[in-house]
């Protein structure tokens, strides 16, 4: 059957259903809102590689059967967010809201969610939907399954914008599968930082299996190296840390650690060969295999730092001299999540951290660029 309206026509309810979009984004009309199921957001989003956030409006879904609304009361700063948002890791679709180390409060649920309540503190990491089928998914890695979407950047036919969208905003819509319990008596600000810095490096040192008095080190102590350091420690290992910045060391003795290497190539080689594993969150190109020369033959070395492109150099004579068995490992999942935030609690291993407001999130990103963070910048969601 032909369309009974003229082109004119049609024309102008297409231009009046634009114009709408814009009122419900900005949440201008009320009339328009109330017929509109999606949930508001404001929040700071990229809209291009410069690597400077600005103040955005958008929508995201409506609360699902299976999912919650939680609004946000924290949400810090990942160096992965400066990486992606700048284009580092590939072409990247804008508007974009960076951020995946969200905490918050349950404001709604779907009538089919059964592991929160409105109320419940609740936090959401790296992960945000799946396929419940996948094996990665029923062995709890559901960061491994190719259907994975990650919290922002990631193609999302369920949202308004086409992408996930991230947490530096005062709301999240996700799968409850996805949100982990924050405990009573830890904070919101401190618990925001172990959503991704605590399990992507809790991930691989459980994993590892290390013993009291085992020789462990860690290069890159910024973010996600000051949390590898106090898990390590709070497991009973012999930390030894590798810094860039000399005036980090006082605080990473704080931490545990000991000795602190302020290194260049010819300060490792005294360290050669005498540990039992190693975790490198270092997250830019780097030699690999002069760090890996301080592991033990046949000890573990771990990258877990992301830099541009995902590319480090290897020197495959250096690896063979050194003998150790070089992986890289993917943040951990949602089980894991679960456990390290619940033992973060119980033991008191907390991120040291600056609250900020959003008005400073560029001024927060050239920091931690400047390895000048101390040590997780958490921004207070109730100035977005």
């Amino acid at each position: 059957m032909s369309d009974p309206i003229d082109p004119k026509r049609r024309e102008f309810i297409g231009l009046a259903a634009l114009a709408g979009g814009s009122l419900l984004l900005t949440g201008a009309d009320p009339l328009f809102a109330a017929s509109n199921p999606n949930i508001h957001s404001r929040g700071y989003a990229a809209l291009d590689t410069s690597g400077k956030l600005v103040p955005w409006t958008f929508e995201r879904r409506p609360v699902g059967d299976y999912d919650i609304l939680i609004e946000t009361k924290y949400a810090s700063i990942c160096h992965s967010d400066i990486h992606q948002m700048k284009g580092h890791w590939g072409p990247q679709h804008y508007p974009q809201v960076p951020g995946h180390e969200i905490v918050g409060v349950v404001a709604a649920v779907g009538s089919k969610v059964t592991k929160f309540k409105v109320g419940d503190r609740a936090g959401v990491g790296c992960m945000v939907d799946s396929n419940p089928e996948c094996a990665s998914f029923k062995a709890g890695e559901e960061q491994y399954c190719p259907e994975t979407v990650f919290t922002y950047g990631y193609p999302e036919a369920s949202s308004p914008s086409g992408i996930s969208q991230g947490g530096y905003s005062n709301n999240i819509v996700v799968k409850e599968h996805f949100a982990v319990h924050i405990p009573e008596g830890l904070s919101l600000q401190e618990a925001a930082p172990l959503l991704c810095a605590g399990i992507t490096t809790y991930s691989p040192l459980m994993k590892w299996g290390f013993k009291p008095g085992d020789k462990v080190g860690v290069a890159g102590i910024g973010g996600l190296g000051h949390m590898a350091i106090k898990l390590a420690v709070s497991k009973g290992a012999e930390v030894y840390a590798f810094t860039t910045s000399a005036e980090k060391v006082d605080d990473i003795i704080a931490f545990g650690a000991k000795p602190v290497v302020v290194d260049d190539l010819a300060k490792l080689a005294p360290y050669s060969g005498q540990l039992d594993f190693m975790i490198s969150t270092i997250p830019v190109d780097y030699n690999v295999a002069a760090y890996a020369a301080v592991v033990k033959p046949y000890g573990t070395f771990t990258q877990v730092g992301m830099p541009e492109r995902f590319e480090v150099t290897l020197s495959a004579i250096g690896l063979a001299f050194s003998r150790v068995n070089f992986n890289a490992s993917l943040i951990g999942g949602m089980p894991e999540t679960q456990e390290v935030v619940d033992y973060c609690a119980e033991h008191r291993v907390l991120p040291t951290i600056q609250v900020i407001p959003a008005s400073e999130i560029n001024d927060a990103w050239e920091k931690v660029v400047n390895k000048q963070a101390r040590y997780r910048y958490v921004i207070d969601a109730a100035t977005f």
